[in-house]
């Protein structure tokens, strides 16, 4: 690696990679596997007029889902599930192979992962029934990228070793290997394993070249210029982008000439060459917007906010930063949109009935690894307490037994506060539990009833019962998990300058629907520029906490504000709600320097389980910062927090 100082150093690697990956990220599964592209599709349209229902009325079916997925999957969606039931009725299984992997990468491409690995999981299954090896190479790749997307790379190298295994095997094409280096290589650099990384890139390179694969050509060079970029070869960096650049004008690809041309604007920013930068930055946008690509007109607002930034003219890049945030929520809103429609597409299939009952099933199936895993750690306690305790008594001394006396006063002390704390988690864990399980519950039952009543307005307003309950689940288990790992000790902290402007947005954003649910008016405000130096996951904790406790108990109509400020040191948040207040015993109970908070003391119109309250306060802590709660009851309620400014 580079021998800058570790911030520069810090600062190549976020930038560098994070373009790559907006870069390469979608490549992992729409790699052109088949000849079929967008603008085919109107012909495919015509001539599925005048086909009968046979095989070949199958794999029409399957061009058109693969040939539109990329573009718009939730249009494709429709061929793909036709294509799927039609072979099944047929008892086509090669097409039916075909199929679930093209359905499986629309999916994929709406962020519905697990349904996608299912499905990968059902044309694998088929493709070793039939010795498909084609087939077989296919699936380990989708499969292995889906994993990578959700950062497991347990099963992403698993996927990706089995698929290796299959080259040179009859069916596995070039370009399959090509794709599987390409994706390697991928999936070591972003483990930092960067001797394999590279070895697999020039692999890949070599195939795209030997094969005249312009496209992946131009991928792979511009992932070697980013590792140049990284290790702050710059002349090298911008050789090898430059080409990957030329390839891609040669080909008339606008959507990746965008993206090297954001590389580059990267490569010359590193170089303090910021006029060159913002021109590749321009020229980059107005390609994006000729393309219709607005992830990359998001790229090149970030970019452009980015080196005006580094110009010092702080008002033009506060102007790109708006566009960034404004684009930024209209996208994850059409994402959000796309999701909603791949759901009601997948309940209004032949197939209703199996994904309900496969639903159940793994629901069943989760309970028990769940009790189980409740029995293995009562288990583990318990082991782990017996050896304490055996260890403990091989220590005693006959001559001290007044000293073994107090120690075992001591340790009596001490188990009873373990008790109590552990009792005080098992009440967190079930009162807060039930609520959600049991939503849960009653939505499997509103399915049940919705199906039988064929009540399709009904079966569309249950998608946002379980994202709520979803959500309060998620929260719970986010704080037990986090207050779990704090109680060990063994939670790492990466502080890092972090925009609080950022944050603020990815609240507001994260709790938009909870707001206008509850007409409840969220606001921020916080200088310009403002920067504060923590961890961004504790942080993100905090602030999550904090606003969702404020919106929680704040009544309809109400407000929750969020505020920041900053001197030479410390910067001040204050998140402050309309609510009904805390007593004085409540601000005690929730302050309080030892553990969990007895639940007696949080009873009342601010009643809760503490839990989120004691995660916050230790993460400030670990920021050697403060936490204060300013409330008079019936006058709503205030948290401020200090954490270090940016230097």
């Amino acid at each position: 690696m580079a021998t800058a100082g570790p911030k520069r150093h810090f600062a190549v690697s976020k930038l560098c990679w994070g373009s790559l990956l907006l870069l390469v990220g979608s490549l992992l599964l729409s790699f052109p596997l088949r000849a079929q592209k967008p603008a085919d599709a109107p012909r495919m349209l015509r001539r599925l007029r005048t086909l009968s229902t046979d095989t070949n009325r199958v794999r029409l079916l399957d061009s058109l889902c693969y040939a539109l997925r990329a573009s718009n999957p939730v249009t494709a969606l429709p061929y793909g599930e036709q294509a799927v039931s039609l072979a099944r009725r047929l008892g086509d299984e090669r097409g039916l192979i075909r199929a679930l992997n093209s359905l499986g990468s629309c999916y994929t491409d709406l962020s519905d992962g697990p349904h996608a690995l299912a499905l990968f999981d059902q044309a694998l299954k088929r493709a070793r029934r039939l010795n498909d090896s084609g087939g077989l190479m296919r699936n380990y790749i989708s499969m292995g990228a889906v994993h990578h997307e959700r950062n497991d790379t347990v099963l992403t190298w698993r996927n990706y070793r089995q698929a290796l295994a299959l080259i040179g095997k009859p069916g596995v094409t070039v370009t399959m290997e090509t794709m599987l280096y390409g994706n390697l290589s991928s999936l070591y650099f972003y483990l930092e394993r960067f001797p394999q990384a590279l070895r697999y890139t020039y692999k890949a390179l070599a195939l795209a070249r030997s094969s005249g694969d312009r496209l992946g050509e131009a991928l792979y060079l511009a992932n070697l210029g980013t590792y140049y970029l990284e290790t702050e070869n710059y002349p090298e960096a911008e050789k090898l982008l430059r080409e990957a650049l030329q390839i891609t004008r040669d080909i008339k690809h606008p959507r990746y000439e965008a993206g090297n041309l954001e590389l580059l604007a990267i490569a010359f920013k590193f170089q303090g060459k910021l006029d060159q930068a913002i021109a590749y930055n321009l020229q980059a946008l107005r390609l994006a917007r000729q393309a219709n690509s607005l992830e990359r007109v998001l790229d090149a607002y970030h970019g452009l906010s980015e080196n005006a930034v580094a110009q010092g003219n702080y008002r033009q890049a506060y102007q790109w930063q708006q566009r960034y945030l404004d684009l930024n929520d209209t996208l994850n809103s059409r994402q959000r949109l796309n999701t909603l429609t791949a759901l009601q597409t997948r309940y209004e299939t032949l197939d209703k009935e199996r994904q309900i009952r496969m639903l159940t099933r793994n629901d069943q199936q989760q309970r028990l690894h769940n009790q189980q895993l409740w029995v293995a750690v009562a288990l583990l306690l318990l082991g782990l307490t017996a050896a304490g305790l055996f260890y403990w008594q091989l220590r005693r001394s006959r001559t001290a037994l007044a000293l073994n006396h107090a120690a075992l006063t001591k340790a009596t002390t001490e188990l009873r506060q373990l008790t109590a704390s552990k009792d005080r988690l098992y009440a967190i864990i079930a009162h807060d539990l039930r609520g959600p399980v049991t939503s849960f519950a009653g939505v499997t039952e509103l399915i049940d009833f919705y199906v039988r009543q064929k009540d399709e307005e009904g079966l569309r307003r249950l998608p946002q019962l379980v994202r709520q309950s979803a959500q309060s689940l998620n929260g719970l288990l986010d704080n037990l998990l986090g207050w779990a790992v704090s109680q060990t000790g063994e939670l790492a902290m990466h502080p890092e300058k972090l925009s609080v402007g950022l944050l603020f947005a990815e609240m507001a954003a994260l709790y938009q629907s909870t707001t206008e649910a509850k007409q409840v008016t969220l606001s921020a405000a916080c200088p310009p520029g403002l920067s504060v130096v923590a961890d961004q996951n504790m942080i993100r904790t905090i602030l999550r906490n904090l606003v969702g406790n404020a919106i929680k108990f704040t009544p309809l109509g109400g407000e929750v504000q969020m505020q920041a400020s900053a001197d030479d040191q410390w910067v001040t948040f204050r998140i402050s709600d309309t609510g009904p207040g805390l007593s004085p015993e409540q601000v005690a109970a929730l302050l309080t320097s030892d553990g969990l908070p007895p639940t007696d003391a949080l009873s009342g119109p601010r009643g809760g389980t503490g839990l989120g309250m004691v995660l916050c306060r230790a993460f400030v802590e670990r920021h050697q910062g403060q936490l204060t709660i300013e409330s008079t009851p019936g006058q709503g309620a205030a948290v401020v927090v200090q954490l270090p400014a940016a230097g």
